[in-house]
């Protein structure tokens, strides 16, 4: 089995297991081996491991792939060669993997290899097995291992940076900030809309059951009280509540015998109280009561949106030793007129989410031009510098994370030469030297960069410029008349006559790439006594 070791870099002592097949090396999340650096190719190389060897294919990146220093498009590895992939020196190591026992074979005869009180057929004893597990190298191979807090904080933190997180930074790469942050915010949304509305929902209907309860209570026992001497007097035909069952949350309102036979109203004297969610209640009410409750009893039925509440009856005479029951009141308030219909429903709903989508999405517009208007001046005063107007840039905006690029951006912008003293005094160096320091500034400003030497032979050039132009990097060394087709090459060399001359002279343009404008820079690069070419391409806004 072979794996591979950082020696040098970012995350030094990491290694990544390789497994029999095609294993891709670069800074996409998907590849087996995930290198994080700008200066690795989204697909840099791949190792195409086999049972005999080791091959290393590079996969056009734009710093090109080394072996043990030497740079090399195809290349077959021995175990201790370092790989060079950007700024990560790694070093292909190949480990002993022991043979594990086949738990098939324990008790196995040393001698003969078969089981004990078995006879040997003569075939001899079979070859030893070897299980080896490869396991698929994986973003977090990358990620040193470090000691899990303690405290609940820190947990929270840990959950929050290594778990989650992760997956927001793998969508970042696949899609547009806005998109993310915009989903982000919609979904932020909806949970907050439904979170508060649903539990003043549930509290203003559970609201409307108790009031609807404590009314049937109230008026059962109102009824109870007012009719009980009617029962003493054996006048019951004169009970008369008509004037309460006008009231439209009234339901029902009844007094039967302990039978549950209707005493009144009138109107369905005799009867027995049956039929409906308030009759089932009632006949479990009536039990109750015959068997020695003394107090009413009630219940609210949410699935009929009904209050229901039954009071017993009881009198005393002078031949009765203690209080009988003598009838029960049962009143049904019927409480679904006041719930919230499934109409009125949505419409509370679509306010909430009106009021909230506005709030969340002015929100979201303040959010985005806050985390985009520190780029937008820091790309200004990168033109200023590139024209020669600045020697370094200003952070304005208090925003502690982007610090450290500014830093870089200021080291790197006095890397460029100041005057053609300056420039002469220097001895002279390679062209992809001197114009390093313009590849740098286009990476931190987010341009497409191409550099050219005085016969416009192509010297270099970054990703951005591959993507835009669909150039690779294949075509380093070329003139650019034979990387490119003639209108670029056309330009580039309007560019070199207008800017050459003077040192920090350019020369601007415009170009089209696959059907996107760019506004173009062209800076005069001295090395010596000639002068290269710095071109940079910016997407026009319009």
């Amino acid at each position: 089995m072979h794996r591979l070791v950082i020696v040098s870099g970012p995350n030094r002592g990491s290694s990544f297991g390789l497994m029999e097949g095609e294993n891709s090396i670069g800074r996409q999340m998907d590849n087996h081996i995930v290198l994080s650096s700008s200066k690795v190719s989204k697909r840099h190389c791949a190792l195409v491991v086999n049972a005999r060897d080791v091959v290393l294919r590079d996969d056009g990146s734009t710093n090109g792939t080394f072996v043990n220093g030497a740079l090399t498009r195809q290349q077959t590895l021995n175990s201790g060669d370092k790989l060079g992939v950007g700024e990560f020196v790694l070093e292909l190591v190949k480990s002993q993997v022991p043979a594990v026992q086949d738990p098939l074979q324990s008790g196995v005869s040393e001698n003969q290899g078969f089981p004990k009180g078995f006879a040997d057929p003569g075939f001899g004893a079979p070859p030893p097995v070897e299980r080896i597990t490869i396991a698929k190298a994986s973003f977090k191979d990358a990620v040193p291992e470090v000691e899990a807090p303690q405290d609940p904080v820190g947990r929270l933190v840990a959950i929050f940076e290594g778990k989650l997180m992760p997956k927001f930074y793998g969508m970042l790469m696949k899609t547009e900030f806005r998109s993310v942050a915009g989903t982000i915010f919609l979904v932020m949304g909806l949970v907050v809309v439904a979170g508060s509305v649903m539990p003043m929902q549930d509290l203003a209907e559970q609201s409307i059951r108790n009031e609807a309860f404590i009314r049937a209570k109230i008026l059962s026992r109102e009824i109870a009280d007012r009719f009980s001497p009617n029962f003493v007097n054996h006048t019951e035909s004169l009970i008369d509540f008509s004037f309460l069952e006008t009231e439209d949350s009234i339901k029902s309102i009844v007094i039967t015998n302990p039978s549950l036979q209707i005493i009144a109203p009138v109107s369905r004297l005799n009867q027995i109280y049956a039929g409906g969610f308030e009759a089932v209640f009632a006949l479990k009410a009536a039990k109750m009561f015959r068997e020695g409750r003394e107090t009413g009893i009630g219940m609210v039925g949410t699935d009929q949106n009904i209050a229901v509440w039954a009071e017993p009856i009881k009198i005393t005479d002078a031949r009765m030793l203690k209080p009988q029951l003598a009838a029960i009141t049962v009143v049904a308030i019927d409480f679904s007129g006041n719930m919230i219909a499934s109409g009125g429903l949505g419409v509370v709903y679509g306010t909430a989410a009106a009021v909230g989508g506005i709030a969340i999405f002015l929100a979201y517009l303040i959010l985005m031009r806050l985390s985009a208007k520190p780029y937008e001046v820091l790309n200004e005063e990168l033109d200023r510098i590139l024209r020669g107007e600045i020697t370094r840039v200003t952070q304005e905006f208090k925003m502690e994370e982007t610090k450290g690029l500014w830093e870089n951006i200021n080291t790197a912008a006095q890397r460029i030469p100041k005057s053609a003293s300056e420039s002469m005094s220097l001895s002279e160096v390679s062209w992809e030297q001197r114009l390093e320091s313009y590849r740098a500034l286009s990476e931190q400003g987010k341009f497409a960069f191409l550099g050219l030497d005085p016969n416009l032979i192509v010297v270099s050039m970054n990703e951005i410029f591959t993507e835009a132009s669909g150039i690779r990097s294949e075509s380093i060394g070329q003139p650019i008349s034979v990387a490119a087709d003639q209108a670029l090459s056309a330009l580039a060399a309007d560019l070199l006559r207008v800017s050459s001359g003077s040192l920090g002279r350019f020369a601007s343009d415009r170009f089209s790439f696959q059907g996107d404008n760019y506004d173009v820079i062209a800076i005069a690069v001295p090395n010596g006594e000639q002068s290269g070419l710095a071109v940079l391409f910016k997407r026009s806004a319009g």
